[in-house]
């Protein structure tokens, strides 16, 4: 008997704990913000202060970028990668060599760009909350 009670109580919880995420696949918002990858990254821009015209100028800017390395990837690593997106799990692409070049080029010339958009205040703090970012990101890896 106590371990059939264990077991409601535990599955209770975790549909109560689970509830906001599921009613979050519906919200068209969410949805709409998990595409753009600003429910991960939203929370940098919206720290920074941004104002419109910045923002409008970021977007931009993500936009372009966002096309120039789907220029990259083959139609195969486009499959994969939108196939690990919605498995939210890591897309394993075998990139080559040039694509890795051509990739890591665009990040660059992407950072710099949002860089020029961006205060020296807002810069700084970026570089803050990217470090912290990746410290977290590392603690979970280990």
């Amino acid at each position: 008997m106590k371990k059939a009670w264990f077991l409601v109580t535990g599955t209770l919880a975790l549909i109560l704990a689970a509830s906001p995420m599921i009613s979050g696949f519906n919200n068209p918002a969410i949805a709409d913000q998990a595409q753009t990858g600003e429910r991960h990254h939203g929370g940098f821009w919206q720290k920074l202060n941004l104002t419109d015209p910045q923002k409008a100028q970021i977007k931009q800017i993500r936009d372009s970028a966002k096309q120039q390395m789907d220029a990259v990837f083959t139609a195969e690593q486009k499959a994969q990668l939108q196939q690990a997106r919605t498995q939210h799990i890591k897309p394993t692409l075998n990139l080559t060599d040039d694509q890795k070049a051509q990739l890591k080029q665009i990040h660059s010339s992407t950072e710099s760009q949002i860089n020029a958009v961006l205060t020296p205040e807002q810069q700084q703090q970026l570089q803050q909350l990217r470090s912290q970012h990746n410290q977290r990101h590392l603690q979970h890896s280990s």
